[in-house]
């Protein structure tokens, strides 16, 4: 039985290719600016190309994981939700290759709904969350 044939897929078009040049141009900024210690700055490039709709993953993944890691759940749930409107939107890739990415996306999106569900009990009892960590500032002396 021979294999089956993917369907050819259209080249981009010239705007396209500038677009998603310059997306990719901005993950990499995104990468240095995060060795640089440089968030904020990396965090902005990444929600421009979510907000674009940048066909790859890099910047949801940065993103879900920078702001799970400050307790921002409804953020990273808002970034993840987006990751999976664009992939089932994505006609480029095969639609095997889809339903792989979108399996992975929803179970990682179901893994953080737990995980903001158990945050909240332990914000409910007193505890602190991932992110939000007590630390006890030093007293400065009142200058009055």
């Amino acid at each position: 039985m021979a294999a089956a044939r993917r369907p050819q897929v259209e080249p981009l078009d010239d705007d396209e290719r500038r677009l998603l040049e310059a997306q990719t141009r901005r993950n990499l900024d995104g990468m240095e600016y995060e060795a640089a210690g440089r968030f904020d700055l990396a965090r902005a490039l990444y929600e421009q190309n979510v907000g674009e709709g940048f066909p790859g993953d890099w910047p949801y993944s940065r993103l879900v994981s920078v702001y799970e890691g400050q307790g921002a759940y409804d953020e990273a749930e808002r970034v993840l939700r987006r990751a999976i409107e664009v992939t089932r939107a994505d006609r480029r890739k095969p639609a095997s290759d889809r339903k792989s990415l979108l399996d992975g996306l929803q179970g990682r999106l179901r893994v953080l709904k737990k995980t903001a569900q158990a945050a909240r009990s332990r914000a409910k009892q007193g505890g602190a969350g991932p992110g939000h960590a007590f630390v006890p500032l030093p007293m400065l002396d009142d200058p009055r």
